[in-house]
């Protein structure tokens, strides 16, 4: 391919793990194994899916930032737990290498498979517990941080998870939030691994700007698309990344 349609290539990554990231969560399972087809290797495609995916959030929390207006200092405070782990997450990535990560993607992308295709389970469970005890909200908050930097794929559903344990009982502010401390914790993640040099700069920032567009287009539409079919779509995507990747490493 040329550079001009290697971009291209990229760029639509990034747009359609936007779309999917506001819409369904789970952007990654699309945006990973297209950047390692564009030729990257899993380490450096992992830490350049997550800084150029970093921005996508920000069009679902300007649209949803009304719904923010309550319990600020809890907002923030669950942000800055989950981004604290995401530090950690990142760290981790980088120092452990691609030699342990590698054997672990398979069970990520189980994780991320699970969460995407029970996560209403999940939350509905953290519904009922609402409240009940705000000290495992934030452990769950911190590790749901660490998994966000170091892999991430469907992270967004345990957070919601971990919001609903934390005494939220609305579905709307619990996505409100979800975007918002997913985005803390993007940020908290993209920072270090900006720096490691695992970073293939012009791949994340053609995601980053498909990522942002599609972020807005997933904004506007997903009151009018049903989520479900998306996400059984994408759970299936990371169960043959899965396979992918345990049978042919």
């Amino acid at each position: 391919m040329t550079l001009f349609s290697d971009l291209s290539f990229l760029v639509l990554a990034g747009l359609i793990g936007g779309v999917v990231n506001v819409m369904a969560g789970g952007a990654k399972l699309f945006v990973f194994p297209m950047l390692l087809a564009a030729g990257l290797p899993p380490l450096v495609a992992n830490a350049t899916a997550t800084v150029g995916l970093w921005p996508a959030q920000l069009p679902g929390v300007w649209i949803f930032r009304k719904s923010l207006t309550e319990d600020r200092q809890g907002h923030i405070l669950d942000a800055i737990i989950t981004a604290m782990g995401a530090v950690v997450g990142a760290m981790l990535l980088y120092a452990l290498g691609e030699a342990v990560f590698l054997p672990m993607v398979p069970a990520f992308l189980v994780v991320a498979v699970i969460a995407i295709l029970f996560g209403d389970q999940l939350s509905k469970l953290g519904l009922h517990m609402a409240g009940r005890n705000r000290a495992a909200a934030r452990a769950m908050f911190l590790l749901t941080g660490v998994y966000a930097g170091y892999f991430g794929a469907g992270y967004g559903f345990l957070i919601v998870a971990a919001v609903f344990l934390a005494g939220e009982h609305s579905v709307h502010i619990a996505t409100a939030r979800k975007n918002f401390i997913s985005l803390g914790a993007n940020t908290a993640a993209a920072i270090p691994l900006s720096l490691t040099g695992l970073v293939a700069w012009d791949a994340a920032v053609a995601v980053l700007i498909g990522g942002l567009v599609g972020g807005a287009i997933g904004g506007r539409v997903m009151v009018f698309l049903p989520q479900k079919p998306l996400k059984w779509i994408v759970a299936g995507l990371g169960a043959v990344l899965a396979i992918r990747f345990l049978f042919f490493p």
